[in-house]
């Protein structure tokens, strides 16, 4: 039976018979599939490469996943899979379709019952996978003694297009890729004991992308079935999508493509869906191409806008933490320069509510900005609309239910002087993930290899302390700060020398206090 809603997740199977609980000797594991075995590195056991679902190929195309058919011979589980299919930023296609895969790594240390830590990879939906190198599992898994499953899920067109518009049959497909996701969840309560971990303490953490659908999943019914804790990383609420806009969308691909009917879409190429994907982002305004694929709300899986399910108690028996980089948008000045250089003027989709306040509202960050450039000023207005304060909207919904933990990452590599500004990049989007799972690896931002070399050991014990947090917070239920609370909005400042701040950056996420901060539309 495919998987086609969180309330097919509501009889959890039990853990396969004859499993044991223990970490498996000589990185083999038996599960009700077949025996998996692995390879070891570092202490740690790697399965890499486990269908957790059936190839959504051919009749399957276009469908909610369905269960994975049994191996007879021992699966080698010693290298990654290829991707889901992705446009490379050299524009040359990548993956294949046939890629509904985990990564598990588990420690080696005696005993089951390991926290298990079931991560969702980001990238606009259109990108990346559950084998990036930053993404890696093995130092998270070996220091937290925890088991780490990473998941690929179907992307663009081919897990985040809604074709019940063509055909009624297909009625939801524009959720396939956080079907997929449900699904890696559910492989996880069935056979990660398996692998030396523990059902029944899942925890689901996600960044950007990955963490929107983290966000969806915690507006659905009983998201517990699937998880007891959950973490967002940079992922704003209202990035999940209305209906309407899933259709908007779904329209845009069908005009560009001249599609008239899910047999037009079956029999492109994965090469040519790819193509197609990419013309339908091109010429998008602003950060609008981001978020062109993404989860929706589509009355079932995702019943109503996160927020106000959150609001109504819909994630009150999940543990959550969420947090966001201080300078979330320069991220994006790696592929656009300019963007650092904005001029207010030029401010991309500022909510027309607050349009008589825009010049206030920035008179009030350029005053706890000294010294920065307009563009500096125009960017962290940007990151906290974009990203911080919807994030706190979900922090403030949840903690009325439970205690619930908020972080700011706030280290950067140093700025340098006689560059650019655009390459004097602060605390970016994404650049807390080598961090989390410790793997120190900058090389991606301008001078990132170069701080690396001259801050090691300092950044090797923020590196332990990030890595500690997220695993005592899967382990216990908390990362060993206090609570977040409208009274006190305790966040830890990850940084050389991490601390607890009451209300950082107060003034600022106030004067968004009168903006609901609405599904995308």
């Amino acid at each position: 039976m495919a998987v086609t809603s969180l309330a097919l997740t509501a009889a959890v199977s039990a853990p396969a018979a004859g499993s044991g609980g223990d970490a498996p000797a000589g990185c083999r594991a038996r599960t009700s599939l077949g025996a998996v075995r692995g390879a070891e590195k570092s202490g740690v056991c790697a399965y890499l490469g486990v269908p957790y679902a059936a190839p959504p190929t051919g009749a399957r195309r276009f469908r909610p996943p369905e269960p994975p058919a049994a191996w007879q011979d021992t699966l080698l589980a010693d290298k990654a899979k290829p991707p889901c299919p992705q446009d490379l930023s050299d524009g040359d296609g990548s993956g294949v379709e046939d890629c509904l895969h985990v990564n598990v790594w588990s420690s080696r240390t005696p005993g089951g019952h390991k926290p298990v830590m079931v991560f969702l990879h980001g990238g606009e939906d259109i990108y990346e996978s559950a084998s990036d190198v930053l993404d890696d599992g093995a130092a998270l898994a070996a220091r937290g003694d925890a088991v780490v499953v990473s998941a690929d899920y179907r992307l663009g067109i081919l897990g985040w297009t809604e074709l019940g518009g063509l055909d009624r049959s297909y009625a939801g497909s524009g959720n396939n890729g956080l079907r997929d996701e449900v699904a890696a969840l559910s492989w996880a309560h069935d056979h990660v004991r398996d692998f030396g971990g523990d059902p029944g303490n899942v925890t689901v953490f996600g960044q950007s992308a990955g963490a929107v659908s983290v966000d969806a999943l915690l507006a659905g019914d009983r998201p517990e079935r699937l998880f007891r804790r959950a973490i967002a990383e940079s992922g704003p609420a209202n990035a999940v999508q209305t209906a309407h806009s899933a259709r908007t969308a779904a329209e845009r691909v069908f005009t560009l493509g001249g599609i008239h009917g899910v047999d037009d879409l079956k029999a492109l190429s994965t090469q040519q869906i790819l193509e197609l994907q990419k013309k339908t982002r091109a010429g998008l305004p602003g950060f609008a191409g981001a978020v062109f694929f993404a989860p929706y709300i589509d009355g079932s899986l995702v019943p109503g806008p996160v927020v106000d399910r959150i609001t109504a108690g819909s994630a009150r028996n999940v543990d959550v933490m969420a947090g966001t980089n201080t300078n979330e948008t320069d991220f994006w000045a790696l592929f656009t320069p300019g963007l650092i250089e904005l001029p207010l003027r030029a401010y991309p989709f500022f909510p027309p509510v607050l349009a008589a306040r825009k010049q206030r509202m920035y008179d009030v960050y350029a005053a706890d900005r000294p010294g920065l450039s307009e563009g500096r000023v125009v960017n962290a207005m940007l990151t906290d609309q974009l990203e911080r304060v919807p994030t706190l909207r979900l922090a403030e919904a949840q903690s009325r239910w439970r205690p619930t933990y908020v972080y700011q990452f706030d280290w950067h590599v140093p700025y340098a002087t006689g560059v650019p500004e655009a390459q004097n990049l602060g605390a970016m989007h994404q650049l807390e993930m080598p961090f989390v799972f410790g793997n120190l690896d900058l090389g991606w931002v301008p001078r990132g290899s170069a701080a690396v070399d001259a801050q090691r050991p300092a950044l090797t014990r923020l590196s332990h302390a990030m890595t500690d947090a997220w695993t005592a917070f899967a382990r216990l239920g908390t990362p060993g700060w206090r609570p977040y609370r409208t009274t006190d909005r305790a966040t830890l400042i990850w940084n050389l020398t991490p601390r607890v701040e009451r209300a950082p950056l107060e003034k600022e996420r106030a004067l968004w206090d009168d903006y609901s901060f609405p599904s995308q539309d």
